[in-house]
């Protein structure tokens, strides 16, 4: 296919036009009074939501080159998902404006635009450790409710996800699954959550990249499975008795794995692969060992005796169900076994052994491990499980609970701050210096961020139906924030208007580094579009093409 080049202002302004068509749509969701976004794809169900993950990855414009520019900043919104679980739409935001500020400013005065991209990094991280410096330890329930809260913009869901979070206890973990019964509520299970994900993509759903089943055999080898006769045994039993299997090994090689995800691709096998955990050899092991009394399995092992060639079906343990995604693995314990084995029963015996034998290290001692290994055995899976009336409903509250509950992970990870935008506000005036004594790339770099980071709060203003430049002016002259929900200005700490300070870090370290380096673009290549691929309908103005 040909390629379309465009150079200096041509280039420019269609790479900008794809940035905020993103941001014009996103935007509209952020804060309490924000709205929802409906989207539809290939004939399927429509999803409304505000979930700017979802709404990011549905973005697909017309123009190849507009898409490229789309694209950039669909890119640095979900690295900072991926990071800290929330903030895809603050990022948008911040960094379209950082966009939008810094070419208008190269249009008009003869800067490095290098030198720009390197100061907005370095003014990033400042605010950043500002951030961190400034943030305040989440460990109770109500903070937790707090966060969850507004992140969901749900009290009901704020309480459930703080009772989620009391019930799985301090080394517990919290999962989000589709309600059976149609309704929403809470559940408590025996489980664990391994760092390890799928060993491949191929293994998992290809649209969710995840893969839930029930019901699980499991079979747990310390060796590598480097080649597929040993492994045709196991595989032909599990197809001939219809097991669902989660293999744990060591490592397998590509032989072995193309001929797993081949056939697993063809419906004959429903088999998962993940890795052990662990990297130091010594709790690698004692992890396999609680592994097998928690599931009831064997080791295979060539140096115990147990080579992966000398199967046999005792060697399975059992599963009450296993979530495998591409960076970790939940998953949940039986009670007792299909052979009346008390599953439970081994595994609070293997907690009191572990407990004993912390106690002989003796005070000052790392206790790290067994705490983590104890947990795992003994701690609990709280499940959210969400119902509605509708698919459309269910979609909607799924994926804001699930953006509740990263940011509640995020913020009892380094803390919170005050919500609404007002931290990015507030941080904002604290890093003004004398612009006089600058370099103009530098002074420059200050202006553009400064501007920028007052862009959320004014956004939220803007979409409860207020000026937002007016509230910005407000909330800098008293010191205080902006709540859209009540339309008062208030200390946001205190009426628990807060945010984890792990996304609002994010957001503004991704955003300056993905404006920075569109700010060094002077050209662009990029496939011509198709012949009837421009053929648009009319639109109202400044809607977005999606």
């Amino acid at each position: 296919m040909s390629k379309d080049i465009k150079f200096g202002d041509d280039a420019q302004k269609s790479i900008i036009k794809g940035i905020n068509s993103v941001s014009n749509i996103v935007k509209t969701t952020i804060g309490p009074k924000g709205r929802n976004v409906l989207i539809r794809e290939n004939g399927s169900i429509p999803v409304i939501t505000n979930d700017g993950v979802t709404i990011a990855k549905s973005i697909k414009l017309k123009d190849n080159t507009e898409d490229a520019g789309a694209a950039l900043i669909i890119s640095a919104a979900n690295k900072t998902n991926m990071v800290a679980g929330d903030g895809t739409t603050t990022t948008t935001v911040l960094a379209s404006e950082m966009i939008n500020k810094g070419f208008e400013t190269l249009s008009n005065l003869n800067l490095n635009p290098v030198q720009i991209q390197k100061e907005l990094n370095n003014i990033a991280e400042d605010i950043s450790n500002k951030l961190l410096e400034s943030a305040i330890e989440v460990k109770d329930d109500e903070s937790i409710k707090r966060v969850a809260t507004i992140s969901s913009g749900n009290e009901k869901t704020g309480e459930l996800i703080a009772d989620a979070f009391k019930q799985a206890g301090e080394h517990g973990t919290v999962i989000v699954e589709d309600s059976k019964t149609g309704i929403t509520g809470l559940t408590s299970v025996m489980g664990m959550r391994l760092p390890n994900g799928s060993v491949s993509p191929y293994l998992l759903e290809r649209r969710t990249l995840v893969s839930e089943i029930d019901d699980v055999s499991v079979l747990i080898s310390k060796d590598r499975l480097d080649n597929v006769p040993d492994l045709l045994p196991i595989l032909d039993t599990c197809n001939k008795e219809g097991r669902r299997l989660l293999i744990i090994c060591e490592d397998i090689d590509v032989e072995p794995l193309n001929f797993i995800v081949m056939n697993k691709a063809n419906g004959a096998l429903n088999v998962n692969i993940i890795r052990l955990p662990g990297f130091n050899m010594d709790l690698k092991n004692s992890m396999i060992d609680d592994l097998c009394i928690a599931t009831g399995s064997t080791t295979i092992s060539r140096e115990a005796g147990r080579p992966i060639k000398s199967f046999n079906s005792s060697w399975f343990g059992e599963l009450s169900s296993a979530k495998i995604e591409l960076d970790e693995t939940i998953l949940k314990f039986k009670d007792v076994n299909s052979f009346g084995v008390n599953l439970l029963e081994d595994r609070t015996a293997r907690v009191e052994e572990l407990l004993e034998q912390k106690k002989t290290l003796g005070v000052g001692k790392d206790t790290t491990q067994y705490d983590k290994r104890i947990a795992n055995l003994a701690g609990g899976i709280s499940v959210i499980e969400i119902g509605g009336n509708s698919d459309v409903e269910i979609k909607d509250t799924k994926l804001r609970v699930e953006d509740a509950l990263n940011s509640v992970k995020a913020a009892m990870e380094e803390g919170i701050v005050a919500g609404g935008g007002y931290s990015l506000l507030k941080v904002a005036n604290e890093i003004s210096e004398d612009l006089s004594n600058m370099s103009l790339e530098k002074a420059t770099a200050y202006t553009i961020m400064q501007e920028s980071l007052t862009k959320v709060t004014q956004q939220i203003a803007n979409n409860a139906g207020f000026d937002g430049k007016d509230v910005v002016m407000k909330c800098i002259e008293i010191q205080k924030g902006f709540n859209a929900l009540t339309n008062e200005y208030e200390d946001l700490i205190e009426t628990g208007v807060i945010n984890a300070v792990k996304v609002d870090r994010y957001c503004v370290l991704n955003a300056a580094s993905v404006a920075g380096t569109i700010l060094t673009m002077g050209g662009a290549i990029i496939e011509e579009n198709e012949k009837d691929q421009n053929l648009l309908q009319l639109i109202q103005p400044n809607v977005p093409i999606i």
